[in-house]
């Protein structure tokens, strides 16, 4: 298992829902990405970003890692700008915006619903996983300036 990188097709599509009965126990593909979001110092991790197009994402750190199948936002509150990065785009830092504060509910691992308020880091990285379960990646929540901006950023730290 590996990292796509941002040119990949599967980061635009949108993924398919997991299915516990048909795709089995969902844990040897968790600790796989975990493995891969651990090696490239993640805190955030979707599966397509590493070529598998189903609606799991995983977040936290060795301390606490959370994964989410088939997740969702229930209700936003707040809008706050910060900046980002992504395991697919390489360097690549964006100030977008996300809100505040989300209420979530995603499916754990052994088939229980989980609902939960996430706020500051990790709604936002909740918020950016999920967009990659959409389709939509980071780099279309700014506006082309500002794109340009960083992406001639990223070419001079190469």
């Amino acid at each position: 298992m590996e990292l796509v990188n941002e040119n990949s097709e599967i980061l635009r599509t949108k993924c398919i829902d997991y299915d516990f009965d048909i795709d089995g126990d969902p844990m040897p593909i968790i600790e796989k990405m975990t493995k891969v979001m651990f090696e490239n110092n993640g805190i955030g991790l979707a599966l397509p970003q590493v070529g598998i197009n189903s609606r799991i994402f995983i977040m936290g750190n060795k301390d606490l890692l959370v994964a989410c199948i088939n997740p969702v936002i229930v209700n936003y509150r707040g809008l706050h700008k910060d900046q980002e990065g992504c395991l697919s785009f390489p360097n690549l830092w964006l100030n977008v915006n996300r809100a505040s504060e989300i209420d979530v509910r995603f499916y754990q691992v052994d088939g229980t619903v989980k609902e939960v308020t996430l706020n500051g880091l990790m709604a936002r990285v909740y918020q950016h996983e999920l967009e990659h379960l959409d389709g939509i990646c980071f780099d279309t929540k700014i506006s082309r300036v500002s794109l340009n901006l960083a992406k001639k950023r990223r070419k001079k730290l190469k």
